[in-house]
């Protein structure tokens, strides 16, 4: 079959490789393409490895028993797209689900990158003296990966201890705590493993990113027999399985909350009360609408949703004397200053999921977590009998995670997107006004 369009897709290969010893297989790769029934795939931005399901369907080998499959065996498949050829490599840490009848058996094999195996393995204790955080995960990536790490150069220097920490975990501690050189006024990265590399990547640069595949093609849903033009691509299925609750977004302080920061070596805190709206207009969003609203009859925004507390024992952000942006503050000022922004971040993680919508798509094996896409979903009200565009569900969404299903001769693919804002363009003030819970009214 020619591959023209996306949706087609070949697997060319897939093979296993045992490592027991003693077993007459060990280290022999072994064809395992006609046992398959189904092949999962799974890359997630929140994620720090790859993973990936095999569904075996055995008839009469045995090979679980055979060969036999005791962990850590190699799962080697070659898969060609219309454009691309992947080689996709995994290690088997669990089998679960095996059922049998008579010859035949079902059984499905875990897999990880290899690199997550590695990671359980080690731990690092270090102390940080005036290091960044790009540098500090691109010196300790090479210890456990041949992959690069494509990054966005980060801004403060840490002066810290870590306490004995596996790597993946400590690169997630980075996240909140990061500020791009070419962001400033923002915090937040994220830290995930993809086909080619790994990536250390602000917020803000994923938020600003030209929508895959192209700036003008869009992602729509539309009837299964209408015609797709050159500037779309086709939607499936959609559904939208996080809706705005307001009850459960004040309680977790997602609004606004009070942080208390507590010093345990001289015994002192800090108080001071913080809201998504003061940091709003310092970073990067995807649409111009507001998941919530200051000039609504309960204004959240005015009280504390919730109390936390923090220790103020790492100089995250770094060291107040060796900094270029103190300007005028003084030392305390800025411990205030840093510790804003570390609530900033948070708010700018909780919104990032805030609106969410899962796609199904023709499969696509280049489409990556990370990504930024076009949306358009119709609106149910036709005028004229033309289909308008639901404007708050359509527009940029950040691919969170990509979930890939094939087996020998079909591949879907479903994707999870997210974003911290509505629309591409303004809702009429009415509209956004009913997506309130107004409690002033009894």
């Amino acid at each position: 079959m020619t591959q023209q369009f996306e949706g087609d897709f070949k697997l060319k290969s897939i093979t296993l490789t045992p490592v027991a010893k003693g077993s007459e297989y060990a280290g022999s790769a072994i064809d395992i393409k006609e046992l398959i029934a189904e092949v999962n795939l799974k890359e997630s931005v929140l994620s720090t490895s790859l993973y990936c399901s095999v569904v075996m369907q055995d008839i009469g080998q045995n090979l679980i028993e055979k060969l036999p499959i005791m962990g850590q065996e190699k799962i080697r498949m070659v898969v060609s797209t219309y454009k691309t050829t992947y080689t996709l490599e995994f290690v088997v840490y669990s089998v679960d689900g095996r059922t049998m009848m008579e010859k035949n058996q079902v059984y499905i094999l875990h897999c990880c990158s290899r690199e997550a195996l590695v990671n359980e393995t080690y731990r690092i204790v270090e102390r940080l003296d005036g290091v960044k955080a790009h540098e500090f995960i691109t010196d300790k990536l090479d210890i456990i990966t041949q992959k690069k790490l494509n990054f966005d150069e980060t801004l403060h220097k840490f002066d810290m201890y870590v306490p004995n920490w596996r790597f993946f975990d400590t690169c997630a501690w980075f996240r909140p705590r990061t500020v791009a050189s070419a962001h400033k006024d923002s915090v937040g990265y994220l830290f995930w493993e993809g086909f080619e590399q790994y990536n250390f990547k602000s917020v803000d640069t994923l938020f600003n990113q030209t929508p895959y595949p192209a700036n003008n093609v869009k992602y729509a849903y539309v009837q299964a027999n209408a015609t797709i033009s050159d500037t779309q691509r086709r939607i499936k299925k959609y559904a939208s399985p996080k809706a705005f609750n307001v009850f459960n977004d004040a309680r977790a302080g997602g609004f606004a909350h009070d942080a208390c920061y507590v010093d345990i070596n001289t015994r002192s805190y800090r108080i001071f009360r913080t809201t998504a709206d003061d940091f709003w207009d310092d970073s990067v969003h995807l649409g111009d609408l507001k998941p919530y609203r200051t000039d609504a009859p309960v204004n959240f925004a005015l009280g504390s949703g919730r109390m936390v507390y923090r220790p103020t024992t790492v100089n995250t952000f770094g060291k107040w004397e060796d900094l270029e942006e103190k300007g005028e503050l003084t030392e305390d000022e800025w411990v205030d200053q840093k510790n804003k922004m570390y609530e900033k971040a948070l708010y700018r993680f909780y919104f990032m999921e805030y609106n969410k919508l899962d796609i199904a798509i023709p499969g696509d094996l280049d489409l990556r977590a990370g990504s930024i896409i076009n949306v358009s979903i119709p609106s149910p009200n036709v005028e004229n009998g033309n289909v308008k565009e639901d404007k708050r569900m359509s527009g940029r969404y950040l691919v969170n995670s990509v979930h890939h299903t094939l087996n020998r001769d079909k591949l879907n693919t479903k994707v999870t997107l997210t974003r911290d804002s509505y629309g591409g363009t303004s809702l009429p003030d009415s509209e956004a006004t009913r997506r309130q819970v107004n409690l002033g009214n009894k």
